[in-house]
């Protein structure tokens, strides 16, 4: 079995048998996603693992567990582009209302409705952004990516020391030159997390904005095929070939988490195969995380 990468840390604010508790669930919730991962890379499926606490008895809890190497993020990638788009709605340069037309050269293919509608097409940032969190519309993410730009993306990451995630290509474009790449981390993922929730960079209207549309994500097959449905979550999934990844919050009110989950099939990159033999893992991942963190009074 190769070696499975362990950091750990928890960092408690609060005192007595609350944050013995606290502390024994977390530790416990580590020991056994550690298993987890090493038992996924026993069946060749490489895995990253971050979960932190956002509020609550639990507030700065962190654990990043698995492969530290970045990753291909398929659609996850697109939460960086929400993020900037945000970032500039709240200064002024673009809002919600604007439109903009889709053209017969802007469609391209995989998931999405844009794709199937007539051009040219005169469309809302509001239902571009929406498309591309909900159902991962890939035209209407690279028409955002024209509008928020790649500059303005890398700034916004490297503000927040996001070292191990960019957005350098669009959706099915060639990564030519490697600088055009997308990549990245569960680290840098829980990193983005907590700055969209806390509203490091963004305003309370535009957090809420990106947390409602991440809510009505349409693909359940990851976190979403882990926790039970009547748990609140908010997530962005991403799958392409070999890799499956889900990333996102369990909103619990009052003791809120962010979670990323990435995997990465290392004996088949058949987009059908992955889905059916790794989705289960990256769900069963998520079912650790709600049964040790879930508050006393959660479904």
């Amino acid at each position: 079995m190769k070696k499975v990468t362990l950091t750990i840390a928890l960092m408690m604010s609060i005192s007595g048998s609350a944050l013995s508790q606290s502390s024994d669930a977390w530790q416990r919730m580590t020991q056994a996603l550690e298993t987890r991962v090493a038992e996924a890379q026993d069946n060749n499926i490489r895995m990253s693992v971050g979960v932190a606490s956002l509020a609550g008895v639990n507030d700065d809890s962190l654990v990043l567990l698995g492969s530290p190497e970045s990753y291909p993020p398929a659609s996850t990638i697109k939460m960086l582009l929400i993020a900037t788009l945000m970032q500039q709605v709240d200064a002024g340069m673009l809002s919600l209302d604007d439109t903009t037309t889709v053209e017969q050269s802007d469609i391209v293919g995989g998931y999405g409705e844009i794709q199937n509608e007539p051009v040219p097409n005169e469309v809302t940032l509001r239902r571009l952004a929406q498309l591309t969190v909900t159902v991962s519309d890939n035209t209407a993410t690279n028409v955002l990516v024209d509008l928020v730009g790649y500059d303005a993306m890398r700034a916004l990451a490297d503000s927040l020391e996001l070292h191990d995630m960019q957005f350098g290509r669009k959706m099915f474009e060639a990564a030519t030159p490697p600088a055009k790449e997308n990549y990245i981390t569960a680290a840098d993922s829980i990193k983005l997390l907590r700055a969209i929730y806390d509203g490091e960079f963004l305003s309370e209207s535009s957090r809420q904005t990106i947390i409602d549309w991440m809510s009505a994500q349409t693909v359940k097959t990851k976190i979403g095929a882990g926790i039970p449905e009547d748990v609140p979550i908010a997530h962005k999934t991403g799958e392409n070939a070999s890799v499956t990844h889900d990333l996102g919050y369990i909103l619990w009110p009052g003791n809120e988490v962010a979670l990323a989950i990435f995997a990465q099939s290392q004996e088949t990159d058949d987009f059908d195969t992955v889905q059916a033999t790794v989705n289960p893992v990256v769900a069963d991942v998520a079912r650790i995380i709600y049964e040790h963190l879930r508050p006393a009074e959660a479904p």
